[in-house]
């Protein structure tokens, strides 16, 4: 080997040493920079040459050494468990926010707490029972059913105004989703630029894209693979959010009939971002991201009660024919479609803390009203206990439109109907002893429809205790009688052929509001608020009666009030009374709560275990820096060194031998 190639050896070992002192630099300066990962220097030998071959060896002369790349320590294993992790958390902290505003809602509503409420009807009721005919204890009950109302209404329009305030933080999160997909489509442009000679690694720019999806990670979970040319591909689903160096925008629609914003993608060809269709799954990773996580929370719907299932009951009377014997076929049938309802309500409603809350709640305030409703108004129970009757004849009178012009209406006797019991029903103190006040009224659906007729009507399953029928319209004394016929919330009044009204029934899921007591549509009846006189609290002439007071109403009240009326939720078996219904409610949220409190924690833990390794790996440590500076300190003295000897040595042989 000449002294010249001697030189370049040492020259190459210059370059190597300068080349590592240049990074152990930049390690350094980049200590407290975000996302930084550090970078390390691999040397390779260069090219040998052969120059003396024997049967025991072959001896060969190298050529010095060269950098063949300037690596980043990463482990993208450790990246990808990390960006998992920290999208689960950010997806248990939004059901944490949301489920805490629910909690505080119900807690404080308007400075009053909704059991507050609930306890004055209570005692309201128990006052009007010890002296029913004082005016007073009339008005502070109606008083009462209308602060029940009203809170009712402020704290179901509170969580439904906050449920669609959602919408500013689902478009906020979509473009900030936007925003860094553009941002990874440029750096992949500007990386594959850099790198596509072959003779330089743009490894901060790719820093920048790590710390990047980092960030994405924290909206929504997301698959990705990096190709040959260093651009990182990355999916949401099957959906493309980037490739190469083009990205794809989400978008946000707002869906019709709730006004809530829907994520879609830009391209409609790739439809809905997310399947919220569907309970989230740890199993599927559908428990993941800070956008999914308010979607799942917030629900696609304000809900009411009618969202939640309710079980087919084995003793309703629809469920046993004529002879009293039970129709099984008819209740599975009923009992299927339950069980469907269910898994709806796992998925949709019950998947949501606020759809959830919402429902639950309605669900309470539909059985205080109805359950007041039906006592001071209540329909006809036939002998077998149904509240459903068939009418002998067919039932044809007049009835007012809602312009109150009469029209002709007229009932199947085919069909069941319920009609209010104008025999035992309680009466107003007016003059006229009004009968059918309803406590409470659905806007824009009265709870009867009227129907004068000149004939009383009869049902073969009502009779008294001798066996005889018993009338079920009310006797004007003028000739004609008057047939209150319930309002059902799965029928409407329409005109059929012949230009009569009729009742026509509509399937299971009619949801028709404005027929329905939901929070929505339910206030105090005006009626009475104008003239307390109406409110049914005296006992009913036909009784025999005439002038008391009908003290059983409140008997009756007291008894369902502590009564079982409904299950929580359609997967248990649990019965509540009002009072333990609401406090199980509260307390369902608070569990879930805790339950989230205690996965979000947990997954911060692990993100900040997960990140502590992700620092041993790939994280600058000053100690070992200042190490390496060090070694290639000397690595470079000692390549000048033996520059300066070949130098030497030269120099003598030229000026010597020269």
């Amino acid at each position: 080997m000449s002294l010249f190639t001697s030189l370049q050896n040492g020259v190459s070992g210059l370059n190597a040493a300068s080349s590592g002192l240049n990074t152990t630099s930049h390690n350094l300066a980049n200590t407290k920079t975000p996302g930084y990962t550090r970078q390390q220097n691999i040397q390779k030998d260069m090219y040998y040459q052969t120059f003396k071959v024997t049967n025991n060896a072959t001896m060969k002369i190298g050529y010095g050494t060269y950098v063949a790349d300037v690596r980043q320590i990463r482990d993208m294993f450790l990246d990808k468990e990390y960006r998992l992790q920290v999208s689960r958390q950010s997806f248990y902290e939004k059901q944490v926010e949301c489920e805490q505003e629910v909690e505080d809602i119900f807690g404080e509503t308007e400075g009053v707490e909704f059991r507050n409420s609930m306890e004055s009807i209570w005692e309201a009721v128990q006052n009007l029972s010890t002296n029913p005919e004082n005016v007073v204890n009339r008005q502070l009950f109606v008083a009462q059913c209308e602060s029940f109302i009203e809170t009712a209404k402020n704290a179901y329009n509170a969580i439904t105004k906050y449920q669609t305030g959602l919408n500013s933080e689902v478009e906020k999160q979509v473009k900030a989703i936007n925003g860094i997909a553009d941002q990874i489509a440029e750096l992949n442009k500007i990386i594959s630029e850099k790198e596509a000679s072959g003779l330089e690694n743009a490894n901060d720019y790719r820093d920048q894209r790590n710390l990047l999806m980092d960030q994405l990670a924290g909206y929504t979970y997301y698959t990705y693979n990096e190709d040959v040319d260093g651009k990182v591909q990355i999916y949401i689903g099957d959906a493309p959010l980037v490739i190469e160096t083009q990205s794809f925008h989400m978008k946000t629609e707002s869906a019709t009939q709730t006004g809530m914003y829907n994520v879609v993608w830009e391209d409609k060809s790739f439809g809905d971002v997310y399947n919220t269709d569907e309970a989230y799954s740890k199993l599927k990773k559908t428990d993941t991201g800070s956008l999914l996580g308010i979607l799942t929370a917030r629900g696609k719907k304000n809900a009411i009660y009618s969202d939640i299932p309710q079980k087919p009951d084995a003793s309703d009377q629809k469920y046993y024919n004529d002879q009293g014997v039970f129709q099984k076929d008819a209740y599975d049938a009923d009992y299927g479609k339950y069980k469907d309802k269910v898994e709806l309500y796992n998925n949709t409603t019950g998947n949501s803390i606020l759809t959830q809350a919402e429902a639950q709640f309605d669900r309470l305030i539909n059985g205080v009203v109805t359950m007041l409703n039906d006592i001071f108004c209540p329909n006809v129970k036939d002998n077998s206990g149904s509240d459903k009757l068939k009418i002998n004849s067919t039932v044809e009178g007049t009835t007012k439109d809602a312009a109150g012009n009469d029209i002709t209406f007229k009932l199947d006797p085919s069909k069941k109907y319920k009609v209010l019991d104008v025999v035992n029903s309680a009466v107003g103190a007016d003059d006229d002893q009004t009968i059918g006040t309803e406590l409470f009224v659905r806007t824009g659906t009265p709870r009867y429809t009227q129907i004068t007729l000149k004939d009383q009507v009869y049902s073969d399953s009502y009779k008294d205790a001798d066996g005889n029928p018993i009338g079920l319209a009310k006797d004007n004394g003028d000739g004609t009688f008057t047939l209150y016929v319930y309002n059902e919330e799965n029928v409407s009044i329409e005109k059929d052929t012949d230009g009569k009204y009729t009742y026509v029934e509509h399937p299971d899921d009619y949801t028709d509001k404005t027929t329905m007591y939901t929070i929505t549509n339910i206030q105090l009846n005006p009626a009475i608020l104008a003239d307390y006189s109406l409110l049914p609290v005296k006992a009913n002439s036909t009784g025999g009666e005439s002038g008391a007071y009908a003290l059983d109403i409140y008997k009756d009240i007291l008894a369902a009030w502590k009564s079982d009326f409904a299950v929580l939720d359609p997967n248990t078996e649990t019965s509540y009374t009002y009072d333990e219904y609401y406090h199980e409610m509260i307390g369902s949220f608070g569990s879930k709560g805790q339950v989230w409190k205690s996965i979000a924690d947990d997954q911060e833990k692990l993100v900040e275990s997960v990140e502590n390794k992700r620092q041993q790996v790939s994280g600058v440590s000053t100690d070992e820096e200042l190490t390496s500076l060090l070694t290639y300190q000397h690595a470079y003295n000692a390549a000048s060194r033996y520059i300066n000897v070949v130098n030497q040595m030269l120099e003598h042989l030229l000026e010597r031998l020269g």
